[in-house]
């Protein structure tokens, strides 16, 4: 059976009851694992030079804020389950080993999220801030249960040297983009976007570049990638181009230039289709072109 937990320790202040009043962490929480739950029924806030340890399960049905520096993971999960919209704030990021994201009525995230685990989507659109701030994927971490109605509308940060695909999308539809054969430990910043800037600026052999949708990735460390991008006609417009001839564009600040891929394209321009880059370490705005 599962242990609820809501008590005070050693500088603990711990404010919660079924009339949802919000719970404030000031000293030292310690959620010892395995069945130890600990529910917050509304705003949970994890003070500066406070300690927050969850090796259990830790439910935040409010907004959530941590300003404890330094957080570790633990081992346990945390459980963004609220029935309005969520947000996640304040001035160091928050720490989590498995993150489960269940709110149909989405989480804003106004500080950064890490996972080290495992991330489960169970409902809603996750939005980060313009600011910006990241759903970070730590390395070795991973996540299930993304779609349409289950994504990042925003910022994706991955850390490590493992292939990733990022879930990200506008809100309405998820339009992922994948990392590969990554030749060194790296650290990159992805966003999706729609309406591809400058599309009518490009060098030579490409001659057309697709202008609903445009993935912005950003390398902060690392070496080279392989870039994989997908298109969707039932989701979004897709050019009725001969297959052979689509190719991964990017831009260098001035024009859309030719990253490969021509030739390798799979699928049909009419429904749906990849088509993979030559190992880059220039990164910036990708499309597709012709």
């Amino acid at each position: 059976m599962k242990r609820y937990l809501l008590f005070l320790l050693a500088n603990v202040m711990v404010l919660a009851s079924a009339a949802q009043t919000a719970a404030t962490n000031t000293g030292t929480l310690y959620i010892s694992g395995g069945g130890d739950v600990f529910y917050a029924a509304s705003d949970f806030t994890n003070n500066s030079g406070s300690s927050l340890t969850n090796n259990g399960s830790l439910y935040v049905k409010g907004n959530l804020s941590n300003s404890q520096s330094s957080m570790t993971a633990g081992t346990g999960t945390l459980y963004l389950n609220g029935t309005s919209a969520q947000t996640l704030s304040g001035s160091q990021p928050f720490k989590t080993y498995h993150l489960n994201t269940n709110n149909s009525a989405g989480i804003t995230l106004n500080n950064d999220l890490s996972v080290s685990g495992t991330h489960t989507f169970a409902a809603g659109v996750i939005a980060t801030s313009a600011t910006p701030n990241y759903l970070i994927y730590e390395s070795g971490s991973s996540y299930s249960g993304d779609g349409d109605t289950r994504h990042v509308n925003g910022w994706v940060k991955k850390i490590g040297s493992t292939n990733f695909t990022f879930p990200v999308g506008d809100g309405s539809v998820e339009r992922t983009v994948a990392l590969s054969s990554l030749s060194a430990s790296s650290e990159f910043n992805v966003k999706y976007s729609a309406t591809t800037p400058n599309s009518y600026t490009m060098v030579t052999p490409v001659w057309d570049v697709n202008e609903p949708e445009y993935w912005t990735i950003n390398r902060v460390s690392g070496g080279t990638a392989v870039v994989t991008l997908n298109w969707n006609y039932s989701k979004v417009y897709f050019p009725n181009w001969v297959v052979s001839d689509i190719l991964v564009t990017g831009y260098n600040g001035s024009a859309w230039t030719d990253f490969g891929g021509a030739g390798t394209a799979s699928g049909t321009a009419s429904t749906t289709g990849t088509v993979s880059s030559s190992a880059t370490s220039s990164f910036n705005l990708f499309t597709f072109g012709s």
